[in-house]
């Protein structure tokens, strides 16, 4: 999955080059996990700081593409012991400006993959589809400078099944189809991050 991660970036960074605006985005702030209930077993994942980055470049007005990675640090329990938890989530997303001036609201979608690394008490490894969805604004303090405040969820998913099937009635024939997934475990950031504006 890293490999894709790199793929991306360099993909993104080639066409950077006839972007009209390219942002860098340190980020830093707080994440409130929950709590995976398994047929009554339970693997609670502890709120915690997280870190990462952004680059966003501006395809279209308003409009930009962006590829991010964030990571905590933080404590998974069980009824049995609690373990250092390393969660990552790498993401590809399109972001939606509203308005241009100083203070500028956005909203976002992504779809990347979640990696969760046991660091103390063995070596579980886990890579989970995910998905998110923000909401935020930046405030623009010059023309290569400013904040981001921001909410993302984000959202790992388990694949459950699958299915197709076709039939025929007395109403005609069909077919349909259909993926089934669940939702393990949210994360809710909460964070800020320095805008570093390069323009064209």
């Amino acid at each position: 999955m890293k490999k894709i991660f790199i793929s991306l970036l360099v993909l993104l960074s080639g066409t950077a080059l006839f972007a009209q605006t390219i942002e860098l985005t340190p980020i830093f702030g707080y994440t409130v996990a929950g709590k995976v209930d398994n047929y009554g077993r339970y693997f609670n994942v502890k709120d915690n700081a997280l870190y990462g980055g952004l680059l966003s470049v501006q395809f279209d007005d308003f409009m930009f593409a962006e590829i991010s990675y964030e990571r905590n640090d933080t404590k998974g329990s069980t009824f049995l012991q609690t373990v250092d938890l390393a969660v990552e989530h790498y993401q590809f997303g399109l972001l939606r400006e509203f308005s241009a001036g100083t203070v500028v609201p956005f909203t976002k979608v992504s779809f990347g993959t979640s990696r969760y690394v046991q660091k103390s008490g063995g070596d579980e490894r886990a890579w989970l589809f995910s998905a998110g969805i923000g909401a935020g604004a930046k405030l623009l303090l010059s023309d290569r400078v400013g904040l981001r405040l921001f909410t993302n969820l984000m959202l790992p998913l388990e694949f459950d099944g699958a299915g197709f099937w076709c039939g025929i009635g007395s109403g005609g024939s069909g077919c349909s189809g259909g993926v089934n997934f669940n939702v393990p475990i949210v994360h809710w950031d909460l964070g800020a991050g320095l805008i570093i504006r390069l323009q064209n």
